[in-house]
C-alpha cells in the first residue's frame, strides 16, 4: 500500500467479520478470500479501499441473499455496529456516542469514521433540532452500507433514527438524519 492510499484499518475488518460471522457461509468465506481478506489468518493492519468495497458487496450478497442489494448492504451496515461494538475500539467509540447523543455524535462523524479508516471527511448542516444533513466525501458505490451503519449508530445513542440518502455521486454521499427521542 502506497502513501496516500485510502485504507480501512484492522478494527474495521474485525467489525465486519464479527457482524457477518453468524451468517457466513463457505461461499461468503471464499468470496472474502478472493477479495483479499483471509478470514482464517491474522488480520492485516490495513486494507486497501478496493478490498473493503469488495468485502462489503460479498458480505451483503452472501449473508442476505434474498434481499435486494441496497437492503442487504443496509443490513450489513446495521450488523457492523454490533460487530464493531465487540472490538476494543468499537466499545470506546460507541460508548462516547451514547454519552454525546445524536447531534454531537453526527458532528463528530469525521473523527468517528477516522478511527476505522484514513480517508473519511464529513460536513454537517443542521436543518432542525432533530434533523441534520451529513455529507461524507467517500462511501464508494454502496451508500446503503453507511446508511445502515449511521442509523444503527444513532440508535446506539438512545434515539429512534431514520437515515435517508439524499444524494450520491458514486463517491460522496449526503444523508438526511432525523430522530425522535426514545422514551426512557
Amino acid at each position: 500500500m502506497g502513501a496516500g492510499e485510502q485504507v480501512v484499518f484492522e478494527q474495521t475488518m474485525e467489525g465486519l467479520l464479527r457482524a457477518i460471522r453468524p451468517r457466513m457461509t463457505q461461499a461468503c468465506k471464499a468470496r472474502l478470500v478472493a477479495a483479499g481478506l483471509n478470514v482464517d489468518a491474522a488480520l492485516l493492519p490495513a486494507y486497501p479501499f478496493e478490498v473493503w468495497m469488495k468485502c462489503l458487496i460479498a458480505s451483503a450478497e452472501e449473508t442476505w441473499p434474498d434481499e435486494p442489494r441496497d437492503k442487504a448492504l443496509f443490513r450489513v451496515g446495521e450488523a457492523f455496529i454490533e460487530g464493531y461494538r465487540e472490538t476494543f475500539l468499537g466499545r470506546a467509540v460507541l460508548g462516547v456516542i451514547r454519552v454525546l447523543g445524536p447531534r454531537r455524535a453526527i458532528h463528530r462523524a469525521t473523527r468517528n469514521f477516522r478511527s476505522g479508516n484514513n480517508y473519511t471527511d464529513a460536513k454537517v448542516t443542521e436543518l432542525s433540532p432533530t434533523c441534520l444533513e451529513l455529507w461524507m466525501n467517500e462511501v464508494g458505490p454502496y451508500p446503503s452500507f453507511t446508511q445502515g451503519l449511521v442509523e444503527a449508530a444513532l440508535r446506539a445513542s438512545g434515539v429512534t433514527p431514520k437515515v435517508e440518502i439524499k444524494d450520491h455521486d458514486g463517491h460522496a454521499c449526503t444523508y438526511v438524519c432525523t430522530w425522535v427521542e426514545t422514551k426512557g
